[in-house]
Formats: C-alpha cells, sequence, structure tokens
C-alpha cells in the first residue's frame, strides 16, 4: 500500500526537536501533508489511533526517542501544509527495531483493514502533497521538563556559497548563549540549530533555527533577547553569510505528543 511503504520510510530513520539530546548528533525525519478541507482532525485522530500504539510502543523501548503530530498556524503564500509528523531517533543505527515494528503492525492487520486505512487517507490528503525533510541538529538542548512544548517557533534561512559551516559557527558562538538563558529561566522549552541531512531537490534553505515553548508569549521575550544580543560588528558578519530573500518563519501548534493520552 501507497500510504503504508510510505510511513515506513517516513520512521525509518529520524530524531526529533523534543528528543533527549545525545553525544552524537541525532537526526529527526518530519512528514508533511495537505488535508483536504474539513480533514486535519480526521487525519490526526486517524494517525494516532491505528498507527499511535506502535510509535508509543517503539517509544517506550527506546526505538523511537519523540513522535508526535504537529500544525501550522502561520500560513505563508506557496505553503500549503498543514499537517506534520515527526519522529525521533538519536542517530541511523536503529533502522532494524524501527523497520520490525512496521513489519509487526503491517502482519497484524487483514487486507481489508489495510485498503480500509488507504481509503480514509486518500480522503482526508491532498493527492501530491505528501514530502518528508529529514535534519541533522548541530545545536539541541533541552529544558527541565518542568513545562510541556505546545508551539514550534521555525526560522528558515540559506546560506550562500560555501558559508553554511560559517553560519552553524557563528550561532554556536553568539546565538547559542542567549538561548541558554533564555531554556534556563523558562522562557522556552528547547531550541536548536538544524542543517538539510538529506537535500531534496528544489529545497530553497539550509539552515533552520527553532525553538519550542509553552506559551506564544515567549516570542516577544526571545525576540527582545536576541536582538539585544546583536551588535553591529554581528551583523556585518552575518549578512553577506545568508541570502536575506529566502528566509521566513513558521509558528505551529503542537497537537499530540507521543506517549501522551490525545486531547482530541
Amino acid at each position: 500500500m501507497k500510504r503504508w511503504i510510505s510511513l515506513a520510510a517516513i520512521f525509518m530513520i529520524a530524531a526529533a526537536p523534543l528528543a533527549t539530546a545525545q553525544e552524537s548528533s541525532p537526526i529527526s525525519w518530519l512528514s508533511f501533508e495537505t488535508t483536504k478541507s474539513g480533514k486535519s482532525r480526521d487525519l490526526i485522530g486517524a494517525t494516532i489511533k491505528e498507527d499511535g500504539p506502535m510509535y508509543d510502543e517503539l517509544l517506550a523501548n527506546g526505538t523511537l526517542t519523540s513522535w508526535g503530530i504537529a500544525v501550522p498556524i502561520t500560513h505563508t503564500p506557496g505553503d500549503h501544509m498543514n499537517f506534520m509528523l515527526w519522529a525521533g531517533m538519536t542517530d541511523w543505527s536503529k533502522v532494524s527495531d524501527l523497520e520490525a515494528g512496521f513489519m509487526k503492525l503491517f502482519a497484524s492487520r487483514t487486507p481489508e483493514q489495510m485498503a480500509e486505512s488507504e481509503k480514509a487517507y486518500t480522503e482526508a490528503v491532498v493527492k501530491g502533497s505528501h514530502h518528508d525533510w529529514i535534519i541533522r541538529h548541530h545545536v539541541y538542548q533541552q529544558g527541565s521538563g518542568d513545562q510541556a512544548p505546545k508551539y514550534f517557533r521555525i526560522g528558515y534561512y540559506k546560506a550562500t556559497p560555501g558559508n553554511s559551516a560559517k553560519i552553524t559557527g557563528f550561532y554556536k558562538m553568539h546565538l547559542q548563549p542567549v538561548y541558554e538563558k533564555l531554556l534556563a529561566d523558562g522562557t522556552i522549552t528547547s531550541f536548536g540549530l538544524s542543517t538539510q541531512e538529506i537535500h531534496g531537490v528544489g529545497d530553497d534553505w539550509t539552515h533552520i533555527g527553532w525553538y519550542t515553548m509553552s506559551n506564544l508569549g515567549s516570542i516577544d521575550k526571545v525576540e527582545a533577547a536576541v536582538d539585544g544580543a546583536f551588535t553591529e560588528e554581528m551583523v556585518a558578519e552575518i549578512g553577506p553569510l545568508m541570502d536575506q530573500s529566502a528566509h521566513w518563519d513558521q509558528v505551529l501548534l503542537i497537537v499530540h505528543t507521543g506517549g501522551t493520552t490525545p486531547e482530541m
């Protein structure tokens, strides 16, 4: 079944922004869909009900570090994605355990059940809208866990030729300390800088800077802290490293986190 093959590939190798940081930099597999009008809740509910128990089992045994579903609350022209499913792993080494989980899931279902699930997916999703991103986290830090993350704030950036590593170095030197303070005082719940692990055709970004938060009011505090940290010298340094016309942002609402009881 096309949908199940696609989903199996999505979760074969992944690590997520909500995963626990490891010595080796984790990777994340992000799967995107565009749902038909009025069908977003159907897809979210079906994913949690039908696939959620398997993901939770893999989460519990350590195969996955996290998984969940988020939807954008901000939209830009040309970006019609309204469903994102992430899954997390520490590195590329646990593919076999995850694959075994999918094989076990498939074997437990009758052809009729598979056909019914495929039909529900087709009815909910715009044909041809599915796509994936695989990202490597060069910086990743998570807070104490006292606050549950409710939102992602993501900024997309494109390095000018030959400057990808310089952007990562700039972030680590100048921005990481700012975000560490925001993490320590509870303004944000995690943060990081990530690049493309697998490059897709037509991708117009090289880096994403992201953080999670429990309250949207944190955005004002983060922006104030970052603006206050920047000097004229830093602005002059980072400017030539990036294609300013390629920058764009997103805010996503986390509607389900693996291992928790659905709120829907």
